[in-house]
Order: structure tokens, then sequence, then C-alpha cells
């Protein structure tokens, strides 16, 4: 890959590694914070990385200065993944995602009726 090659990295839970191996996702196995923290650092020494999304429970599990560090990162921009259950705040999860797909791209999406 060349140097400004962006793609998507998933840090899951091993158990749900292969359902994002088998949808050709790089998906790569933490258990712990500071799996997480060692792979973070791993990927940030790479260039071929864009967006990296971490299993959420994981991702808020961080310290909450590397966690603001991460949200102010443009490159990789580092999402939470979410878990498959019922999460309080819709609206605020998806301004969330939108600021920061807003970032990675520096495009505004709109989807559907919403105005922008």
């Amino acid at each position: 890959m060349t140097a400004d090659t962006t793609r998507l990295v998933v840090l899951t839970p091993s158990e749900l590694q292969p359902g994002f191996l088998l949808a050709g996702v790089d998906a790569r196995p933490v258990e712990t914070v500071e799996d997480v923290e060692a792979e973070l650092g791993r990927l940030a020494a790479e260039r071929e990385r864009g967006v990296i999304a971490v299993y959420r429970p994981l991702l808020e599990a961080l310290p909450a200065e590397h966690r603001r560090r991460l949200d102010l990162s443009l490159r990789p921009v580092v999402i939470a993944l979410p878990t498959g259950l019922a999460e309080v705040g819709l609206e605020s999860r998806r301004a969330r995602l939108m600021e920061r797909l807003q970032r990675a791209i520096g495009y505004h999406i709109t989807f559907g009726e919403e105005e922008g």
C-alpha cells in the first residue's frame, strides 16, 4: 500500500473478529484496555490507516486524556464500534459520527431529509 492509502481497521474482542474477517475487514483482536492502547500505538506508527473502529466498551474504558486526544485526531479517525445492544442517545451518537466523518473527509454529508 502507498503512504497515503486510507483504510478501516476494527479493534474488537476475539469472539467478534471472525465476522469482520468474513466481511473482508482488517479486524484485530483486543481483550483489554491495554491491548487497545498497544494496538492504537502500532496503528499510529503506520501510514496506511484512516478510520479505526474500536469496540465501544473498550474505547470508553480508556483514560479520559487518551480519549480526548483520539477525539481531536484528524487521522486516524477513531470511532466507537456499537455493541449491538440498544443504546441511549441516538441523536448525540449520530452527531458525533457525522462530525468525525466530516473531519475525516473534509465534507459535510447529509442523509435523507436532513438539512445541514
